[in-house]
């Protein structure tokens, strides 16, 4: 299970907020050992009640808080309260004990966490596929600027009313044509990254594809393309739009970096050929942290469901 061998706290932390993936919630201890947990979207209210479950230490229940506002976890089966190597979490499981959330304790308002750990996921070297032998385009997104051909220019993370999007927006260059100015959505690959051009509807200011996309192979080959899978708690879900047969590549490329063996031979040929994929002497021997098993866990849950 999850949770054994994981040190746990008796109380849910009233610090700092507690960060869903799109909303900051403040936690505040009741009595009982209950925990009341608040956030403001949009100008409407989400409450819910953790209420401890009688026997299971650092284990609650989700029921409504005391006020007739929005609960986003009513179908929750079970939170388990978890803190181990700094983190400080919140899981939330469903009837069959899959993942369905991580909150995790965090100082910051929402949106600036959000674009940070979206940001932390475009971040590397990229190269346009292309036919064409003239057609060259290199890519390079850095923390807060982008490469184009060498040529910098700061983007900016698109969002909709505090809530990343997914898109960025790429300015003019100036003194070079940049072919990438604009608006896009931006979707991780297996192999790289795609950019779909978005244009906006300027009545209601929502953004669409216009049906023009750039395929850009990824340039770090000597490392995980996912390597921030290790590092990140992906609980911002922004893997969800990619295609399923890159999140299983995803979901295993984790165990991968510590060497662990496939029976799968499809996934066993893919990392075998990878130059920093080492194989473990046994599987006993691969014990992925934390929030590697956290992230596993997430991505399945996104494949598994349509």
């Amino acid at each position: 299970m999850l949770c054994m061998g994981v040190t746990m706290q008796a109380q849910v932390s009233e610090s700092g907020q507690w960060y869903n993936g799109w909303l900051c919630y403040s936690a505040k201890n009741m009595a009982a050992g209950k925990v009341l947990m608040n956030a403001m979207a949009e100008g409407e209210e989400h409450e819910f009640m953790l209420v401890p479950v009688p026997g299971e230490k650092d284990t609650y229940r989700v029921t409504d808080g005391p006020h007739d506002y929005v609960n986003e976890y009513n179908s929750v089966s079970t939170v388990r309260h978890m803190k181990k190597d700094g983190w400080d979490l919140l899981c939330f499981y469903n009837s069959n004990n899959q993942l369905t959330s991580v909150m995790s304790n965090e100082q910051g308002e929402a949106q600036d966490i959000s674009i940070a750990k979206f940001k932390n996921q475009l971040v590397g070297e990229y190269e346009l596929v292309t036919n064409d032998p003239d057609d060259e385009l290199k890519l390079e997104i850095q923390w807060d600027q982008v490469s184009v051909n060498l040529e910098l220019a700061t983007y900016k993370v698109e969002d909709f009313n505090g809530i990343v999007l997914g898109y960025i927006t790429i300015p003019p260059i100036e003194g070079s044509t940049n072919r990438l100015e604009g608006t896009w959505e931006v979707i991780p690959t297996k192999d790289g990254i795609k950019f779909y051009r978005l244009r906006q509807d300027e009545e209601s200011f929502l953004w669409a594809r216009d049906g023009f996309n750039y395929i850009f192979r990824w340039a770090g080959t000597g490392s995980p393309r996912f390597s921030y899978a290790s590092s990140c708690l992906l609980n911002d879900k922004k893997f969800a739009k990619m295609d399923k047969s890159d999140l299983r590549t995803m979901r295993n490329e984790i165990l991968a970096t510590h060497g662990y063996r496939f029976q799968s031979a499809d996934l066993q040929d893919y990392f075998s050929k990878k130059p920093w994929y080492q194989p473990a002497a046994s599987n006993d021997d691969v014990k992925p942290s934390l929030i590697e098993r956290l992230n596993i866990e997430l991505i399945r849950a996104v494949e598994l469901n349509d």
